[in-house]
C-alpha cells in the first residue's frame, strides 16, 4: 500500500470528519469537504485514492455525489459511511459506483481494515492500469489511454462549460536525426524530448502522451487556446535548450519540434440529464466525434507550423476564434 495514500472525506457534519480522520491519520494523507460539489471541485485539483462519503448532505446528496466520482473519477473508490444503514440505501449506494457500505457509528477498526484493503486494491489496480497506459520507452502516456481520456475530458468540459485544448507535437526533422545519429541516439531523443514535455503537464488533470513515433501530445483540461499556446512555446524552448546536436536538421543546430495548437469550450448538443442509455450512446458518440475533431484541428495547426519553417507554434484559426 502506498504510505501516502490521499483519502477525501465528505461529510457536512464536522464531528463524523473529526471521528475519521482519527481513525485514519495513521492511514495516509486525509483531507475534506462538507458537500458534494466541493467534492467534485476538489477532486479536479487534488486526485484522491478514496473517497469516504456520507450519504444524507443537503443540496447535493451522496448518492448523487457518488455517481458524478464514478462517472468522472471511475478508477478511485468510494466507501459510504452513513448513518442511512437501511437495504435499500445499501443497494443504492452500490448501483451509484460504490465499492462499499459502512454504516454509523464507525468501529475504528472496522474503517482501518477497509480501507486498508480498498486502497491496496486501488494500488494493483493501478499498476495494471500504467502497463497498459503508458508507453514503454518513454514512460509516459501511450495513444490508447490519450484517446480515453481526450473523449472524457471533452465531455466533463462539455458539462462544466469550461474550455479544453490540446498541443500536437512532432520531432523536426528526426528521420534524420536517426539516419544520421543511429536509433539508440534516437531513442535517447525522444525520451528527453519526452520528459520535457511531460514536465510541462504539472497541473492536476493534464496530460502528456507519446501519439506515435516522433509525436507528442499534451491534453490541457480548463485552458483557452491562447493559454495553451504559451505553454506550447515554453516547451519548444525548453526542447531547444536540451541542446542535443542534429547537423541534418532543416531548423536548426541542436534538436526542436514544432507544435500545433487547438482547443475551444465544447458545445454540448444533448439533454443535460441523460437518463436514456440511447441518450447515454448519443452523447458518447459525440464526444467521441468531438475529440476526433480536437486531435485533427490541432494535427492541421502542426502541420501549418512545419509549413513555416519548424521550430514554431501555430495555433487552429477556428480555436483562435473561438477564443475571442
Amino acid at each position: 500500500m502506498k504510505s501516502q495514500a490521499r483519502i477525501l472525506i465528505v461529510d457536512d457534519d464536522p464531528i463524523a470528519i473529526h471521528l475519521l480522520y482519527a481513525a485514519l491519520e495513521e492511514t495516509g494523507e486525509i483531507y475534506f469537504a462538507t458537500g458534494g460539489q466541493q467534492a467534485l471541485a476538489m477532486l479536479s485539483l487534488h486526485p484522491a485514492d478514496l473517497v469516504l462519503l456520507d450519504a444524507q448532505m443537503p443540496v447535493m446528496d451522496g448518492f448523487t455525489t457518488c455517481a458524478a466520482i464514478h462517472r468522472d473519477y471511475p478508477e478511485v473508490p468510494v466507501i459510504f459511511i452513513t448513518a442511512a444503514s437501511d437495504l435499500t440505501s445499501e443497494i443504492r449506494a452500490l448501483e451509484a459506483g460504490a465499492v462499499d457500505f459502512i454504516s454509523k457509528p464507525i468501529s475504528p477498526p472496522v474503517v482501518r481494515a477497509r480501507v486498508s484493503a480498498h486502497l491496496k486494491l486501488k494500488e494493483q489496480s493501478d499498476q495494471l492500469r500504467t502497463l497498459v497506459t503508458r508507453d514503454p520507452l518513454t514512460g509516459i502516456a501511450n495513444r490508447r489511454f490519450l484517446d480515453e481520456r481526450t473523449m472524457s475530458e471533452w465531455q466533463r468540459a462539455q458539462r462544466s462549460g469550461a474550455p479544453l485544448s490540446m498541443l500536437f507535437i512532432d520531432i523536426d526533422d528526426f528521420k534524420a536525426y536517426n539516419d544520421r545519429y543511429g536509433h539508440v541516439q534516437g531513442d535517447s531523443c525522444l525520451i528527453q524530448v519526452a520528459q520535457v514535455i511531460d514536465r510541462s503537464a504539472n497541473r492536476a488533470g493534464d496530460l502528456a502522451a507519446r501519439y506515435g513515433g516522433e509525436e507528442f501530445a499534451v491534453l490541457l483540461p480548463a485552458s483557452t487556446p491562447t493559454q495553451a499556446a504559451i505553454v506550447a512555446e515554453k516547451i519548444c524552448e525548453a526542447v531547444r535548450l536540451l541542446a542535443i546536436p542534429h547537423d541534418r536538421s532543416r531548423a536548426n543546430r541542436v534538436v526542436t519540434i514544432s507544435i500545433g495548437v487547438a482547443g475551444g469550450v465544447p458545445v454540448f448538443a444533448g439533454k443535460e440529464e441523460m437518463e436514456s442509455a440511447d441518450t447515454v450512446a448519443a452523447a458518447t458518440d459525440e464526444g467521441f466525434r468531438a475529440a476526433r475533431d480536437l486531435f485533427d484541428r490541432a494535427d492541421r495547426a502542426l502541420y501549418a507550423a512545419k509549413s513555416s519553417g519548424r521550430n514554431c507554434v501555430r495555433v487552429d484559426p477556428n480555436s483562435v476564434k473561438a477564443d475571442d
